[in-house]
């Protein structure tokens, strides 16, 4: 039965006191009935990243180092040396690659669907001070 049609039935078998406890429960069938959307949608969490820096830079607060193979298989030290929310309204994080003075400065930021993946620096030279 149309809503509309359930309304004028509805008024004209109550009463004013039972109107608006049927009203509630008129509304309540609406959002069961699939107007409301599907409440048991599930929110799929992303797939662990298969490179080893992703899923390093996924988990990692600034400040944190690690040993990560590189997927060119080089093995390096990885440094978190900031985070932040990019205009975009993504994640980013800073990363630093190697040790000493060839270090080199990265950035990844949270894409669709929570995955990581390198971002270009809109900052010459990554944007951290050296």
């Amino acid at each position: 039965m149309h809503i509309l049609g359930s309304w004028r039935a509805l008024r004209r078998s109550t009463g004013p006191r039972t109107l608006l406890p049927a009203i509630l429960l008129l509304l309540g069938g609406c959002t069961a009935g699939g107007l409301g959307g599907n409440s048991e949608v599930a929110s799929a969490a992303p797939p662990p990243p298969a490179d080893p820096l992703t899923a390093f830079v996924a988990q990692a607060a600034p400040g944190t180092a690690s040993r990560v193979v590189l997927a060119d298989g080089r093995p390096a030290t990885v440094r978190v040396a900031r985070a932040y929310i990019a205009a975009s309204g993504r994640e980013c994080r800073e990363v630093l690659i190697g040790t000493g003075s060839l270090e080199r400065a990265q950035l990844l930021c949270q894409g669709e669907g929570g995955a990581w993946a390198q971002a270009r620096p809109l900052l010459r030279g990554g944007g951290i001070p050296r």
